[in-house]
């Protein structure tokens, strides 16, 4: 008799870890990169409504209990039609997995760009910025002083920016072209026919 209570108690035992295990496997949440992407789109969406917005990298990873999250790398450019873009690199885990979030990485602020040690234009916010505000582009910069309507075209290739200014009210406009280490190559006023 006292083997059977013994035999039905660690049956007894064997059915509640196995409704326990299918408990913890229906409420768990497989985490997913389309759910990763949505959430931080939303996010940034509310907080910066007019911003060009864009995921630059996903990578999954696990944190030290063996759960899967994702690491998120964002773009936000704020102001992108304008001579001074202020573009911001904004990082998310997804979930978070921790309280501190780390720190938006700054490519542009104060239309200023290369202010101090080595200069490496390596994104488009730069390469505009820099066609106005560099030595030797001061009559670009007088240009869309006098037309603010001038807006710029951007080209790239593998070793330079090339920026045109334009103002439809203007009877030339300029193009410079700025080698990625950020010397200026080239300032071009054109006229228009």
């Amino acid at each position: 008799m006292a083997i059977r209570r013994e035999i039905l108690l660690i049956i007894l035992l064997v059915l509640v870890i196995a409704v326990l295990v299918k408990l913890v496997e229906f409420f768990h949440v497989d985490i997913e990169e389309a759910d990763a992407s949505n959430f931080v789109i939303e996010d940034l969406r509310a907080k910066y409504p007019s911003a060009d917005l864009e995921i630059m990298s996903i990578l999954e990873e696990h944190n030290e209990f063996g759960s899967k999250y994702f690491e998120l790398k964002t773009k936000v450019t704020q102001d992108q039609d304008t001579a001074c873009p202020r573009r911001s690199h904004i990082f998310y885990n997804y979930p978070a997995q921790n309280f501190v979030p780390q720190t938006p990485e700054v490519i542009t602020n104060h239309c200023e760009v290369c202010t101090a040690g080595l200069c490496t234009i390596a994104f488009p916010e730069e390469a505009i910025i820099a066609s106005h505000t560099f030595k030797g582009t001061g009559d670009v910069n007088s240009y869309l002083a006098l037309y603010a309507n001038a807006i710029s075209t951007l080209t790239e290739d593998a070793n330079s920016w090339t920026v045109k200014w334009n103002s439809n009210s203007a009877d030339h406009y300029y193009v410079v072209k700025i080698h990625r280490t950020g010397v200026l190559m080239n300032v071009s006023y054109v006229e228009k026919s």
